[in-house]
């Protein structure tokens, strides 16, 4: 009688659990291994950029996580949180994830496809190729291209450089700051784009980047794609 009393407790737990309501509106959290398919010691200084973004490819990332390390090593567990509020219904999502260092993109992995309608969401392995430095245009090449989203790691922030021919917008934690047309920066191989005040500009020098926001300069920026 006792086991029989202890095993349908049990069952009314499982079943409470099972049938309890799915939270639309708390945080989810993917996590992730990133590997290369052979344990690596990364350089110190390697800044991990892990987002993401609508699988058809277009729109901006809906969550990223980014940090500077020294000491690590691939494999590499990695975690996202994800507002749910900033997910589109119907919306398919992926991850996807970069290395750099030096100023340069060294690994990117291709979209993985990802289900965001559970509180916590298993990527697995994130597969990271070398990056094709051949495959990222001049500076010069980039004012040619009619829309581009350009993302920085700049200190611990995350920095998004959004344009096209008319214009940029750059967002800095959350706050867009409006931008004009690429002219010239002061040195070779820049563009800058700058506000109608001049106090907030960005110069992209293609692998790097600095920028002021309201007259006040930021830290060095690193180009993660």
């Amino acid at each position: 009688m006792v086991r029989l009393l202890a095993a349908i407790i049990t069952l009314c737990f499982i079943l409470t659990a099972a049938c309890s309501p799915f939270d639309e509106t708390a945080p989810r959290t993917l996590t992730a291994s990133l590997s290369v398919g052979e344990p690596v010691r990364l350089p110190d200084g390697t800044a991990v950029l892990v987002e993401l973004i609508p699988a058809s490819g277009g729109g901006d990332a809906v969550a990223e996580a980014s940090a500077v390390l020294d000491g690590a090593d691939l494999p590499l567990e990695v975690s996202l949180t994800i507002d749910p509020a900033r997910l589109e219904d119907g919306q398919s999502y992926s991850v996807r994830a970069a290395l750099a260092w030096d100023g340069e993109l060294h690994w990117l992995s291709a979209p993985v496809p990802v289900d965001v309608r559970q509180m916590r969401i298993d990527a697995g392995v994130i597969r990271l190729d070398p990056f094709d430095t051949g495959l990222t245009g001049t500076a010069e090449e980039t004012v040619t291209i009619d829309a581009e989203e350009a993302i920085f790691l700049c200190g611990d922030a995350l920095v998004i450089l959004n344009r096209d021919a008319d214009g940029a917008s750059l967002s800095v934690a959350d706050t867009e700051y409006a931008l004009g047309a690429a002219m010239a920066g002061d040195s070779e191989g820049v563009l800058r784009h700058e506000s109608a005040d001049g106090q907030t500009w960005f110069d992209d020098a293609g692998a790097t980047a600095r920028y002021a926001l309201e007259g006040e300069t930021g830290p060095d920026c690193v180009r993660l794609y």
